[in-house]
Parts: C-alpha cells; structure tokens; sequence
C-alpha cells in the first residue's frame, strides 16, 4: 500500500521555457564521446587501442580495483581519440560512429528464475552497472556490496526539468523487468517515489514499495526520499538509480542488447521550440541544439 510524504518546506522556481511533450528524434552524431570525468572514483583500464573497431555495447575499458566492471560504448564505429591530461590519465574517449549500427548481443535474462549472481554477472558484462550509485557519496556501486535498500525518485520537482512520466511513456515492460532483477540485489525493498495524483507508468507494476510524493523542490531528491523513509546510518549504504537508467538496464534483461537511448529535454528561455529529444549517450549536442532555434 503505498505511503505519503509530504514535503512543506524547499521552493519550486517557475522558469520560462519549460519542453512541450513533443519528441523528436535527433539527426545521429558523427562522434560520440565518454568524459571519464563522469565515474567519479573509477581508474580506468582500456581493454582497446586507438583505430580499433567496436560495436555498440562492447567493452572499451573497465575498473582497475575491479576489473569485472566493464564500461562499454554507446554506438559501433571506431574509436579514433584515447585523450589524455596529466600523468596520462585519461580524460575522454570519442567514438567515429558507424552509418549502420551493430550491437554485440548477450543471453538475455529470465530475471523471475535468474540467480541474484547471474544478476550481477549480467550487469558487470552488459555495462549497465554504472548506472547503480551508492549513498553515501553518490559513487558507482562496489558489487560485492550489499545495500539494505534501493532508492528511486520518478518524482521530479527540479526547475525545467524533464517530465518522468513522459519520458517513461510505453516502457512498462523494461521497468518492470529492471525492478524484478534489482530487487534481488538487496534483502531490503526497492522504493520509488511517485508524484501525488500523477499518472505514473509505476502505478501499474510490481515488486516494489510505493511512496506518493508531494511539495516543493527538493521533494523530488533521491536524498530527500531517502531520509523520509530510511535515513543512512554508520556504515550504512543504500543504491539509488535514475528511472530512464533503468529502461536501459529492463531492455538489456529483456532483448541482451545494450540501448544507451534517452529522451532529453531542450529547454530554457533562449529556446525557440522546447522539446524532447530522442538521443544516445555520448551523443553531440549540436544535432539537436540548433534545430530548436536556440537565441
């Protein structure tokens, strides 16, 4: 049954230029690009060299303090820039795509009969691992860690952000299965909040613990509905990921392919047409960015 939570105090900003629930769907990048900047706590390692061929969903590098944790790449095409800063610490990885698309293809995964290890195993070899954040910190997840609960937040109170319940239109299906697998992750519950009297593409699944979300930003912070429901103590974690994450990680359960895709919101004053944009990871913002008009 699921449980309220009200949030009185925080403050909702009212920005102009706020994305119509249209999708269009970006012209393809000719470079896709992976800033190592964004694994905060990762020592990378390639596993390829510059000039070599890769398909979408194929290792590229993984963990060094864990080398079963493997990042993959969005598209297939050829990695053509290994850029590095300092020390030779690698600062960003650009991919030349391919015009046609090939994606290296896994067992997929029956998460109603699969083990919580063939879960993890899965994950780490697929690449959708990164996607699980541990709090505290908000790092990549250890996988031998096991978190007492597993957090998500598809209520979002942030200025100008991307409507959840949009952007999750139609994906019942992947969430469903992402929730299945995840929740054997943990000996806790898996919670997500829900916004007060939406119509939420969560409403009609499973296996997890419902909270219906209302008030002001930060009502919609993973962290804020941690600290509702399950505060963190002394050597306490807890996993949190974001709700299009997991159509990633379902799809993934559900067909063995990795399908880095997403909708992202164009918005703001200087935009000319706010809307939704369907994209990959990586994905150069000028394919969309100026088709909007932006000032």
């Amino acid at each position: 049954m699921p449980t309220d939570i009200r949030i009185k105090k925080g403050l909702n900003i009212n920005l102009v230029g706020v994305a119509e629930a249209i999708t269009s769907k970006a012209v393809a990048s000719n470079v896709y690009t992976i800033n190592l900047s964004d694994f905060h706590g990762v020592t990378p390692k390639m596993l390829l060299k510059e000039g070599a061929e890769v398909k979408a969903g194929e290792p590229i590098f993984f963990n060094k303090a864990y080398p079963a944790m493997k990042f993959v790449s969005p598209v297939s095409g050829e990695l053509v820039e290994i850029e590095r800063g300092a020390r030779r610490r690698i600062l960003t990885l650009k991919i030349l795509a391919d015009k046609e698309q090939t994606t290296l293809e896994h067992t997929p995964v029956d998460v109603s009969k699969a083990t919580d290890d063939e879960i993890r195993a899965f994950l780490l070899e697929s690449g959708c691992w990164p996607f699980i954040m541990q709090r505290p910190y908000d790092v990549i997840a250890h996988p031998e860690d096991v978190p007492k609960a597993i957090f998500i937040s598809a209520y979002i109170t942030a200025p100008l952000a991307a409507d959840i319940n949009y952007t999750l239109k139609g994906k019942e299906k992947e969430l469903q299965a992402a929730i299945s697998g995840l929740a054997k992750l943990t000996p806790g519950k898996v919670h997500i909040g829900i916004g007060q009297g939406q119509d939420s593409p969560f409403s009609s699944l499973s296996g997890f613990e419902s909270h219906r979300v209302s008030g002001p930003h930060p009502a919609g912070l993973v962290g804020t509905l941690i600290n509702k429901i399950d505060p963190i103590n002394k050597g306490e974690r807890v996993w949190t990921l974001s709700p299009q994450d997991l159509v990633i990680i379902g799809e993934a359960f559900l067909t063995g392919k990795f399908n880095p895709e997403r909708l992202v919101a164009l918005v703001g004053s200087c935009v000319k047409k706010p809307r939704y944009y369907s994209v990959k990871i990586g994905a150069e913002i000028s394919t969309f960015l100026y088709s909007s008009g932006v000032n």
